[in-house]
C-alpha cells in the first residue's frame, strides 16, 4: 500500500454539512469527533476526485482503465470490484483568523502541528520541526502567548501585542526560530508560488491549543439565509436559517492510501495507481455543498 500526503487550501467558503443542527446554527459544518475542529470528510473528497479524474483529464485517455480501477466499479454498469484508494479526512492545520494588523493570520496550534507531523510520519517524511511548548498564561494579565515568524506583520508596531478576533495575545520571542521552521515547511506544502509562500510566512502564527479551540468554536463564519415567497415578495414563514462554513484560506491536510488494483481486467500495482494522483501538481475542484453560490472551491496538492 502506498501512502501519500495531501494538502488543501480553501479558495472560497467551504460547507461540508452534517445535517441539521440542534442549537443556534441550523446547518453546522463537519467537525472532528474529538478535537471539535472543522474538517473535510474523506467521503466528501473521494467522490469529487473520482469525478474530476473520470470526467476531466482522463476522460478519453489511455489510462482511464487504471482510473476506474483506482476509484472502483460503477454500480450502474454492474461492475463489482472494490476501489484501490482510501481517502482520509482533511484535518485542520491552520485557521485564517482576522487580525488588527496584517489583515489576517494563518493560525496553527501545538495540536494541529502534531497532527500534521503524524501525517508526515505516516508517509515517511521525518523532517518536521519540533512542536513548540508554550509557557503558562501569565496570571497578572491572563494573556495567551503566540509565536510569530521573523518579519511577521501581525504584531502592533513597536510592541509584542497581537490582536486576533477577540483575543489579546503576547509574543513569545523564544519560539521565533521554531515558528520560522514550521512556516518554511508548511508554505511549501500549501503554496506553489514564491509570492504565496512569502505572504504565508509573514502571517503564520502558532498559539496554545486552548486559544485555537476557542476560535474554532466562535470565529467560523455563520451566514444567514432566507427564502422569498414568489407571490408576496416576502420571506416565507419559517424560512430563515443559519449556515456555518470554513473561511477562505483555511488550510487542511490528510493522507490518501492506494492499494493494488482489484479489477481483474486491469492489473496494476499500488505505485502505478498512486502515480495517477501524485502527478497532478495542483488540482482545482469544488467540495461540499452550495456550489451554485460559489462555495467549496479549493486547490489540492498530493505528494508521493
Amino acid at each position: 500500500m502506498k501512502n501519500m500526503l495531501f494538502s488543501i487550501r480553501a479558495l472560497s467558503s467551504v460547507h461540508c454539512g452534517v445535517g441539521q443542527g440542534s442549537i443556534d446554527i441550523d446547518l453546522p459544518t463537519a467537525r472532528h469527533a474529538v478535537s471539535g475542529h472543522p474538517l473535510i470528510p474523506g467521503s466528501s473528497l473521494k467522490g469529487v476526485l473520482k469525478d474530476e479524474f473520470l470526467n476531466g483529464k482522463y476522460r478519453n485517455d489511455q489510462n482511464k482503465g487504471k482510473v476506474r480501477a483506482l476509484f472502483g466499479g460503477d454500480p450502474t454498469d454492474r461492475e463489482s470490484y472494490a476501489s484501490a484508494i482510501s481517502v482520509g479526512d482533511a484535518n485542520l492545520v491552520a485557521l485564517p483568523t482576522r487580525s488588527n494588523f496584517g489583515t489576517f493570520a494563518y493560525l496553527a496550534s501545538t495540536y494541529t502541528l502534531q497532527m500534521f507531523k503524524d501525517l508526515c510520519m505516516r508517509v515517511g517524511k521525518k523532517n518536521c520541526p519540533a512542536i513548540p511548548t508554550f509557557r503558562q498564561v501569565d496570571p497578572q494579565n491572563g494573556h495567551y502567548k503566540v509565536a510569530l515568524t521573523t518579519g511577521s506583520v501581525l504584531s502592533a508596531p513597536g510592541t509584542k501585542n497581537v490582536y486576533l478576533e477577540e483575543l489579546d495575545l503576547n509574543e513569545d520571542d523564544s519560539l521565533k526560530a521554531t515558528c520560522d521552521a514550521w512556516a518554511d515547511l508548511l508554505s511549501k506544502h500549501f503554496f506553489a508560488d514564491e509570492e504565496g509562500q512569502m505572504l504565508f510566512k509573514k502571517r503564520f502564527a502558532i498559539v496554545d491549543d486552548n486559544a485555537l479551540n476557542f476560535l474554532t468554536e466562535t470565529a467560523l463564519p455563520v451566514d444567514p439565509h432566507i427564502a422569498i415567497d414568489d407571490k408576496t415578495g416576502c420571506v416565507k414563514d419559517g424560512m430563515l436559517w443559519y449556515e456555518e462554513t470554513m473561511a477562505p484560506e483555511t488550510l487542511l491536510a490528510g493522507v490518501i492510501s492506494v492499494d493494488r488494483s482489484f479489477d481483474a481486467r486491469q492489473a496494476a500495482l499500488a505505485d502505478d495507481l498512486a502515480q495517477l494522483i501524485s502527478e497532478q501538481k495542483s488540482l482545482y475542484c469544488q467540495i461540499g455543498g452550495k456550489a451554485t453560490t460559489g462555495k467549496g472551491f479549493v486547490v489540492m496538492h498530493v505528494e508521493a
